[in-house]
C-alpha cells in the first residue's frame, strides 16, 4: 500500500468535486465516494428524512440536512452523514456559505456495501468527539438500525418490529423500523 497524501482542510475546500464523486476529510486523508445510484441506500435515507421532516413540521424544533452539507469535526476531519438533524439553536449558529462546525446532534448514516466497519466506528468516534449525542447506524441488508449513544458501543440493535425513538433529542418521536425499508 502507498502512502497517504494528507491535506489541511484549507487544501480539501479548494478540491472541486465532479459530479460523480464526492469527498469527505478523514483526519487529512482524502476519502473519495462515487455517489450511490438509485438503491436500497438512496431509498432508505429518503424513508427517514420523510419521517424526521413530518415529525419537524409538527414539531419545529431544529432542522434535517442532507450529505450535501459538510461538518467540520476536527483540523483536519470533514465529514457529510446521509442525515444530520440540528437544534433550532445549532441552526442559528450556522453561517451561510460555511461548512457546519461540530457534529450535528443527530447523525444518520446508511450503510452503502463499499462501507467497512472500522471506517464506519472511526466516523462514529469522531461523530461523538465533535459533540454528537445520537449516531442511527442503518444495516439495509439485515433491515437493522443500531443505536449509538456514545462511541464506546452500540446501545440497542432495533429490528423490524422494533419503534426507532430519539426520546432526548425528538421528544415524542416514533417510527415502526419497518416503514424505513
Amino acid at each position: 500500500m502507498g502512502a497517504k497524501t494528507l491535506l489541511s482542510v484549507e487544501q480539501f475546500d479548494r478540491l472541486l468535486e465532479p459530479d460523480e464523486f464526492r469527498y469527505e476529510l478523514d483526519e487529512g486523508e482524502l476519502i473519495e465516494m462515487v455517489r450511490p445510484r438509485y438503491n436500497p441506500h438512496n431509498r432508505i435515507v429518503r424513508a427517514i428524512d420523510r419521517v424526521l421532516l413530518q415529525y419537524l413540521a409538527k414539531n419545529p424544533i431544529g432542522e434535517v440536512l442532507s450529505s450535501d452539507n459538510l461538518f467540520v469535526l476536527g483540523p483536519a476531519t470533514k465529514r457529510a452523514p446521509d442525515l444530520a438533524f440540528l437544534s433550532l439553536e445549532r441552526v442559528q449558529r450556522i453561517k451561510p456559505g460555511h461548512d457546519i462546525e461540530g457534529a450535528p446532534e443527530l447523525v444518520v448514516e446508511v450503510l452503502s456495501p463499499s462501507d467497512k466497519a472500522e471506517a464506519m466506528r472511526r466516523k462514529i468516534r469522531q461523530y461523538f468527539a465533535a459533540g454528537a449525542r445520537l449516531v442511527w447506524l442503518v444495516y439495509p441488508n439485515t433491515r437493522e438500525i443500531e443505536v449509538w449513544e456514545s462511541a464506546s458501543s452500540a446501545t440497542r440493535i432495533l429490528g423490524q418490529d422494533d419503534l426507532l425513538e430519539a426520546p432526548e433529542l425528538l421528544p415524542g418521536f416514533s417510527c415502526p423500523v419497518k416503514s424505513l425499508f
